[in-house]
């Protein structure tokens, strides 16, 4: 009994702590949004005013939509709402492939035609994992000829759609039916998500097949005799297509060593030792599954990519240090160099290259007080800035009007999103839900914060931030809900255990 109670502390101060850091974690993405959103517009009460005015209008659309729709009626209209909406913009803006999506489409092309020529150059030699998706779009442009593009921007278009399907699930299963509206609504109207359709981006693809392991997590089919083998999959599937299994992989075993296998059932009569042996085993067992299929997934591709002739190599990254090199560059804070690029291509790829690189790292980690400094300007820069999907989609269209529209509009949503995950986190820490429920959001949060240490060391990029979007929306989605239904004259629904 004492070793019960051993871990049912473990797991309680666990949640607490999360939840707590994950709290302040979005009061550092709002401070940084408003402040960006204020530099943006230059007047303070004017950011103030459409951030309020955001979130008036999103909590009355949720009232709508918790009056007026079906369950049935809310998935038609999300499913109508998010396909549209993608698009219609995917035709109206025809987004040409531009910087690394350029590189891969056109190598696509030679591939298509069983030219692999390009296999030799510097950028698929160091990131070879880049193979993933550029043979995935050589498939598509010998399926489809001259129509490729289009097609593979419709896929795009059927992802993000199914997406935010995957992240209304989700929410029901981690909280209630009006939350998961709410959640659905906001990732299926969030701007970037839309407008990045029209861009020949992997992150469509990956997103739904991470998005949809972590669904299969929660909703018991981890449980199940077959759902270890579905997560493993998708999770395979996702990262050939963009390389995120560090944190997810990571996030996952945290999750389960943390909730789940230290969860023994404190109503068995029996010795909780013996409960809690019998539980961790089988859980145990599943959670190898995943990581074997997982793991299966990646060589299957690495072989077919060697034994077709594509690459010598398999699905790798054989420059791990650049992302690192660039993330320590204080004098970017942590961007993209130029100069970084020059220096580390003097030297041959491979051990001298990883030994140059190497340097360079301890060189910029000498500092400590530099690199705090660093950091915390990443965090705010890294998550409080615009996104870049307004330029990636638009650029040198001349679309200047649009393109601030879209920017303040996402700014203002963001920011306000951002607001409902402070209320989120802090009622879910205050109310002690994730000790009285399964806490499966803690599965998000572990995700969510876990990227969020991870963009600390290496490269960042606006556009990075929809790779965690999902666990963002899911998370704030709560507070949404509880601001909602603290409104006079508010209806009643049926929330079981969460009333």
């Amino acid at each position: 009994m004492r070793l019960f109670h051993s871990f049912q502390s473990i797991r309680s101060l666990s949640a607490q702590a999360l939840t707590f850091i994950g709290g302040l974690f979005f009061v550092v993405v709002f401070t940084a949004s408003f402040m960006n959103t204020t530099q943006l517009l230059q007047n303070p009460l004017l950011a103030a005013s459409g951030i309020l005015l955001t979130l008036i209008l999103i909590l009355a659309a949720s009232r709508l939509l918790g009056r007026s729709l079906s369950a049935k009626g809310y998935l038609l209209a999300l499913m109508a709402v998010s396909l549209l909406t993608r698009l219609g913009w995917m035709i109206w803006i025809d987004t040409p492939p531009d910087s690394d999506f350029l590189f891969m489409y056109h190598a696509a092309q030679l591939a298509a035609a069983g030219d692999f020529s390009f296999n030799q150059d510097e950028y698929f030699l160091s990131w070879v994992y880049q193979f993933g998706f550029t043979m995935y779009e050589a498939g598509m442009i010998k399926l489809f000829g001259g129509a490729a593009l289009f097609m593979l921007k419709l896929v795009n278009v059927l992802f993000s759609t199914a997406t935010a399907l995957l992240v209304y699930y989700a929410a029901l299963e981690l909280f209630n039916e009006h939350t998961a509206r709410i959640a659905g609504l906001l990732y299926a109207l969030y701007i970037p998500t839309i407008i990045m359709c029209s861009v020949l981006t992997n992150q469509h693809w990956s997103t739904f097949f991470f998005t949809l392991g972590c669904l299969l997590i929660i909703n018991k089919r981890f449980e199940t005799n077959y759902g270890w083998l579905l997560i493993g999959l998708a999770f395979g599937l996702g990262n050939i297509m963009r390389p995120l299994s560090l944190v997810y992989i990571a996030g996952f075993v945290a999750f389960l060593l943390l909730f789940r296998l230290l969860k023994a059932n404190s109503d068995d009569c029996r010795p909780a030792g013996l409960s809690l042996g019998k539980v961790s085993t089988g859980m145990l067992a599943r959670a190898a599954g995943v990581l074997i299929i997982f793991y299966m997934v990646q060589s299957l591709a690495s072989f077919a990519l060697v034994q077709s002739g594509a690459s010598q190599y398999p699905l790798s990254n054989r420059e791990p240090y650049w992302k690192f090199v660039v993330g320590l560059n204080a004098e970017t804070d942590g961007r993209w160099s130029l100069e970084d690029g020059k220096y580390v291509l003097q030297f041959k790829l491979g051990e001298e290259r990883d030994a140059a690189e190497l340097a360079l790292i301890k060189e910029r980690l000498s500092d400590p007080v530099a690199v705090a400094s660093l950091f915390a300007r990443k965090l705010t820069v890294f998550w409080g800035e615009e996104d870049s999907a307004v330029m990636w989609s638009l650029k040198d269209m001349n679309r200047i009007e649009l393109a601030v529209t879209l920017k303040i509009a996402e700014r203002f949503l963001f920011t306000a999103m951002s607001a409902a995950g402070v209320y989120s986190l802090y009622s879910l820490w205050r109310s002690r839900f994730a000790l009285q429920q399964k806490a499966s959001y803690m599965l998000f949060l572990i995700l969510l914060l876990g990227y969020a240490f991870v963009q600390l060391w290496i490269e960042i990029q606006a556009r990075y931030r929809l790779d965690l979007l999902p666990c963002f929306i899911l998370l704030q989605s709560y507070g949404m809900y509880l601001m909602q239904s603290k409104l006079p004259a508010r209806r009643k629904i049926k929330l079981g255990s969460l009333e």
